[in-house]
Protein backbone atom coordinates (compact mmCIF):
# COMPACT_ATOMS: atom_id res chain seq x y z
CA UNK A 1 0.00 0.00 0.00
CA UNK A 2 1.36 3.11 -1.09
CA UNK A 3 1.41 6.18 1.80
CA UNK A 4 0.87 9.41 -0.17
CA UNK A 5 -0.61 11.82 2.09
CA UNK A 6 0.92 13.48 5.44
CA UNK A 7 3.63 11.01 7.22
CA UNK A 8 4.08 11.43 10.40
CA UNK A 9 8.09 10.16 11.09
CA UNK A 10 7.28 7.34 12.74
CA UNK A 11 10.28 7.53 15.44
CA UNK A 12 9.34 10.76 16.52
CA UNK A 13 8.21 9.72 19.85
CA UNK A 14 11.38 7.16 20.52
CA UNK A 15 12.79 10.74 18.96
CA UNK A 16 11.88 12.61 22.48
CA UNK A 17 13.62 10.23 24.41
CA UNK A 18 17.15 9.91 22.73
CA UNK A 19 19.71 12.12 24.62
CA UNK A 20 23.65 11.02 23.27
CA UNK A 21 26.58 10.23 25.86
CA UNK A 22 27.39 14.36 26.19
CA UNK A 23 24.27 15.63 26.92
CA UNK A 24 23.24 16.42 30.90
CA UNK A 25 19.41 16.21 31.86
CA UNK A 26 19.05 18.50 34.51
CA UNK A 27 15.90 20.25 36.22
CA UNK A 28 14.67 22.64 33.92
CA UNK A 29 16.33 21.67 30.88
CA UNK A 30 19.28 19.96 29.37
CA UNK A 31 22.81 20.72 27.97
CA UNK A 32 24.26 19.00 24.99
CA UNK A 33 28.01 19.99 24.63
CA UNK A 34 28.87 18.04 21.55
CA UNK A 35 26.44 17.89 18.96
CA UNK A 36 28.25 14.76 17.01
CA UNK A 37 27.54 13.21 20.71
CA UNK A 38 23.80 13.39 20.08
CA UNK A 39 22.03 9.50 19.89
CA UNK A 40 21.19 10.08 16.15
CA UNK A 41 18.61 7.41 14.85
CA UNK A 42 17.22 6.62 11.23
CA UNK A 43 13.65 7.17 10.80
CA UNK A 44 11.41 5.24 8.07
CA UNK A 45 9.77 7.18 5.25
CA UNK A 46 13.47 9.99 4.51
CA UNK A 47 16.90 9.06 3.04
CA UNK A 48 19.00 6.09 4.74
CA UNK A 49 21.45 8.67 5.02
CA UNK A 50 18.97 11.46 7.19
CA UNK A 51 19.19 10.37 11.13
CA UNK A 52 17.57 12.93 14.10
CA UNK A 53 18.30 13.63 17.74
CA UNK A 54 15.27 14.73 19.70
CA UNK A 55 16.42 17.10 22.16
CA UNK A 56 12.93 18.56 23.44
CA UNK A 57 9.39 17.63 23.13
CA UNK A 58 7.25 14.79 21.83
CA UNK A 59 7.61 16.15 17.61
CA UNK A 60 4.35 13.36 16.85
CA UNK A 61 2.12 15.55 19.27
CA UNK A 62 3.23 19.00 19.44
CA UNK A 63 6.23 21.58 19.05
CA UNK A 64 9.60 20.12 19.49
CA UNK A 65 13.30 20.58 18.84
CA UNK A 66 15.98 18.56 17.57
CA UNK A 67 18.94 17.81 15.32
CA UNK A 68 19.15 16.65 12.02
CA UNK A 69 22.43 14.75 10.36
CA UNK A 70 22.55 14.24 6.69
CA UNK A 71 25.52 12.34 5.25
CA UNK A 72 28.05 14.31 2.67
CA UNK A 73 25.93 13.78 -0.39
CA UNK A 74 22.30 13.25 1.71
CA UNK A 75 19.35 14.63 -0.86
CA UNK A 76 15.94 15.13 1.37
CA UNK A 77 13.50 16.10 -2.22
CA UNK A 78 11.03 18.61 -2.24
CA UNK A 79 8.90 18.13 0.43
CA UNK A 80 6.76 20.17 3.19
CA UNK A 81 6.08 20.04 6.92
CA UNK A 82 2.35 21.57 7.82
CA UNK A 83 4.48 23.44 10.86
CA UNK A 84 6.43 26.21 10.09
CA UNK A 85 10.21 25.13 11.29
CA UNK A 86 13.11 27.09 12.19
CA UNK A 87 17.03 25.79 11.37
CA UNK A 88 20.05 26.75 12.24
CA UNK A 89 23.20 25.31 10.04
CA UNK A 90 25.86 23.74 13.39
CA UNK A 91 27.74 21.96 11.19
CA UNK A 92 28.97 21.65 6.99
CA UNK A 93 27.47 23.19 3.64
CA UNK A 94 23.89 22.06 3.11
CA UNK A 95 22.56 23.80 0.05
CA UNK A 96 18.71 24.33 0.32
CA UNK A 97 16.14 24.96 -2.97
CA UNK A 98 12.94 26.70 -2.48
CA UNK A 99 10.39 25.14 -5.21
CA UNK A 100 10.91 27.72 -8.52
CA UNK A 101 13.81 29.28 -6.40
CA UNK A 102 17.60 28.95 -7.18
CA UNK A 103 19.27 26.67 -4.69
CA UNK A 104 21.12 28.72 -1.59
CA UNK A 105 24.76 27.39 0.38
CA UNK A 106 23.88 27.54 4.04
CA UNK A 107 26.78 28.35 5.89
CA UNK A 108 27.65 27.11 9.99
CA UNK A 109 25.49 29.70 11.47
CA UNK A 110 22.91 30.46 8.88
CA UNK A 111 19.84 30.94 10.09
CA UNK A 112 16.62 29.91 7.77
CA UNK A 113 12.56 30.14 8.61
CA UNK A 114 10.33 28.12 6.87
CA UNK A 115 6.51 28.30 6.76
CA UNK A 116 4.56 25.61 7.28
CA UNK A 117 3.26 24.09 3.72
CA UNK A 118 6.61 25.62 1.91
CA UNK A 119 8.03 23.24 -0.23
CA UNK A 120 11.93 23.03 -0.10
CA UNK A 121 14.39 20.24 -0.52
CA UNK A 122 18.34 19.95 0.93
CA UNK A 123 21.41 18.27 -0.43
CA UNK A 124 24.62 18.01 2.22
CA UNK A 125 27.57 19.28 -0.14
CA UNK A 126 30.58 18.91 2.17
CA UNK A 127 32.98 16.22 3.05
CA UNK A 128 31.05 16.40 6.72
CA UNK A 129 28.01 15.71 8.01
CA UNK A 130 25.67 18.50 7.60
CA UNK A 131 24.02 18.88 11.08
CA UNK A 132 20.99 21.08 11.43
CA UNK A 133 19.60 22.77 14.99
CA UNK A 134 15.62 22.61 13.79
CA UNK A 135 12.58 24.12 15.95
CA UNK A 136 8.89 22.90 14.84
CA UNK A 137 6.18 24.85 16.01
CA UNK A 138 3.60 21.76 15.64
CA UNK A 139 3.81 17.96 15.20
CA UNK A 140 5.96 17.11 12.69
CA UNK A 141 5.51 15.33 9.26
CA UNK A 142 6.63 15.35 5.60
CA UNK A 143 4.51 15.58 2.50
CA UNK A 144 6.65 14.92 -0.41
CA UNK A 145 6.17 16.34 -3.77
CA UNK A 146 7.76 16.09 -7.24
CA UNK A 147 9.37 19.29 -9.20
CA UNK A 148 6.09 20.65 -10.15
CA UNK A 149 5.10 20.46 -6.36
CA UNK A 150 2.48 17.76 -6.83
CA UNK A 151 2.42 15.79 -3.82
CA UNK A 152 4.00 11.94 -4.54
CA UNK A 153 3.88 8.90 -2.52
CA UNK A 154 7.41 8.52 -0.04
CA UNK A 155 8.59 5.68 -2.34
CA UNK A 156 8.65 7.87 -5.72
CA UNK A 157 10.12 10.81 -3.52
CA UNK A 158 13.23 8.33 -1.54
CA UNK A 159 13.69 6.40 -4.69
CA UNK A 160 14.23 9.87 -6.80
CA UNK A 161 16.29 11.09 -3.82
CA UNK A 162 18.66 7.76 -3.78
CA UNK A 163 19.01 8.63 -7.37
CA UNK A 164 19.45 12.37 -7.66
CA UNK A 165 23.35 12.88 -7.11
CA UNK A 166 24.36 16.19 -7.80
CA UNK A 167 21.99 16.91 -10.56
CA UNK A 168 20.94 20.59 -8.93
Amino acid sequence: MRKKHGITLLAACALTAMLGTSALAHEGGMLLQDPNAADFQSSPGVPECTSFAGLRGDISKGPGTLMVRMRPGCVVPFHWHTPSEEIVILQGAPLAQMLGERPVMLKVGAYSQLPGKHVHRFRCTSKVDCVLFLVADAAFDIHFVDDSGKEISTEEALKAAATAGNDW
